[in-house]
């Protein structure tokens, strides 16, 4: 019997406890470090995902500044720079201005005023905003409107944030060329 229990411990190839710890602690290693990878990924394309949410409000919110700025008329920019007045396409009292941190766009029909935000706050906060102008400085009358601004340049500085609580900031300029600047007259008078 002696005989064949050796023969039987010979054979045997099996796995010690000790081996079977290290593998089990090197398996547990490699799976905590693809975990936290893949939730650093998850939460990487979550932001991602809100900064293009963001983004996307912003080209909206400026696209509708360019289309109420280029068919606007009678520009008036205000003394701080932080906001312009004129009238619509339509001859109605136009104001874009920034207020706290929000940039909005006050339209009066007559003695009814409505306020809207720009930006939906929730994504884009608003720093810093201020207006420039190219106005002719010319009493002839030449080919164009000779009191209207030829090119009116906004200056954005912009918050982006995201639903987790971090930001990250946008700064850009936006120029636009009235239509009036090259009509020989006011439609608003």
């Amino acid at each position: 019997m002696g005989i064949l229990k050796n023969n039987h411990l010979r054979g045997n190839k099996g796995y010690t406890l000790l081996e079977m710890i290290f593998v089990v602690f090197m398996l547990s290693m490699i799976l905590t470090f693809v975990a936290i990878v893949y939730i650093s990924l998850v939460r990487a394309s979550i932001l991602v995902s809100d900064y293009y949410q963001a983004l996307e409000n912003v080209r909206l919110g400026t696209e509708k500044v360019w289309r109420y700025l280029k068919y606007g008329w009678d520009f008036q920019v205000t003394s701080t720079q932080i906001g312009i007045m004129f009238k619509d396409k339509n001859c109605n009292t136009t104001t874009i201005r920034l207020d706290g941190s929000s940039l909005n766009l006050e339209q009066c029909f007559g003695a009814t005023c409505n306020l809207t935000s720009v930006f939906d706050s929730s994504f884009v906060g608003v720093s810093n905003f201020l207006i420039a102008t190219d106005t002719p400085d010319t009493t002839t009358v030449d080919a164009y409107y000779k009191y209207a601004p030829k090119v009116i340049i906004l200056y954005y500085n912009l918050e982006l944030k995201s639903k987790r609580g971090s930001t990250t900031t946008l700064e850009f300029q936006q120029a636009v060329a009235p239509v009036n600047s090259v009509l020989s007259r006011s439609l608003c008078q």
